[in-house]
């Protein structure tokens, strides 16, 4: 499987709702449909129980009939909102399908966005002349999380705004990199995981965050280049809020951190795990994402455990 701030979660039920008549919650604040865009009300997800981690994905009637380059996304979430995340498919399935998200879902994703828990990260824009572009034919799939930290099951729901791009105006594609491993297994107590990356390609940086959850303690990502090693991130006392507003690198998309094909990426983690239980990624995770100009076209490229690929 291959995903970048994606969970593994308990099973959800499919459900359907029509467009424009999505009902929605009160706690569900949602600023006006973009003049030059989209607005996406998502299904209401009821009952999630106490302490539950639960993750969807909702395929939208969204599908498009020409390319589409997305400037800047918002997400509103309720109480209990992790993030809201847009995807494309050409693995369609029926408008309004919302279910928990597979490993065989995921793969067929291609990643543009996310924005992060209730709406509280504002407008992700892509700075300069950047854009998140989707091809025709894609349909619309959002991602949409939720941790119920409460005593009493909750009904939670999602929506999202996108900003499309300038039609008469040239923009160039910004690409997405993870550095993950999904086949971690956190044991009780405390615990580390080294993830080692060789770059197969040269990756002008813009952007660039560590990403773990609330038994993380310490999250350190370096770049070594040649005989030279840069630390990008050493959040030495990781708390449960970086998990929603971690540690950011961003630069002007003009001066960009340059990683070069060969290069070295490291990302050290370590947890104290208090449960009773082992943890596996989604529960916990550890990962380094970053956002590229990508000029040469190279799309989204994840590090799973050392081993390149798509998403």
């Amino acid at each position: 499987m291959r995903r970048t701030l994606l969970l593994l979660t308990l099973l959800a039920g499919c459900s359907k709702a029509p467009a424009n008549t999505t009902p929605t919650l009160p706690d569900l604040v949602v600023d006006p449909k973009p003049t030059n865009g989209y607005q996406i009300i998502l299904p209401i997800v009821q009952a999630i129980q106490p302490g539950q981690d639960t993750e969807y994905c909702t395929w939208t009637d969204l599908v498009l009939d020409h390319d589409v380059d997305i400037r800047a996304i918002e997400g509103y979430q309720t109480l209990g909102g992790h993030h809201v995340a847009l995807f494309s498919t050409e693995t369609k399935q029926p408008a309004w399908t919302t279910r928990k998200c597979t490993d065989d879902d995921m793969a067929t994703f291609r990643f543009s966005a996310a924005s992060g828990a209730e709406g509280q990260d504002g407008k992700n824009e892509a700075p300069g002349n950047l854009v998140f572009h989707i091809p025709a034919g894609s349909q619309i799939v959002l991602n949409h999380h939720y941790i119920n930290a409460t005593t009493q099951p909750r009904d939670a729901q999602s929506a999202i705004n996108i900003w499309l791009g300038d039609p008469n105006t040239t923009y160039t594609p910004s690409g997405s990199i993870a550095l993950i491993n999904t086949g971690m297994r956190l044991p009780v107590g405390p615990s580390t995981l080294d993830i080692d990356c060789t770059a197969p390609n040269d990756f002008s940086v813009w952007y660039a965050i560590p990403h773990m959850h609330e038994y993380g303690t310490r999250i350190a990502i370096t770049h070594t280049s040649g005989t030279t090693t840069d630390t990008l991130f050493d959040v030495q006392q990781w708390t449960p809020s970086y998990t929603f507003h971690p540690p950011v690198f961003e630069t002007d998309p003009s001066q960009t951190m340059l990683v070069k094909s060969g290069d070295k990426m490291h990302v050290h983690c370590e947890w104290n795990n208090t449960t009773s239980n082992e943890l596996t990624f989604g529960l916990e995770m550890c990962v380094g994402f970053f956002q590229t100009v990508d000029n040469a076209g190279l799309g989204n490229m994840d590090c799973n455990d050392g081993e390149w690929g798509h998403f």
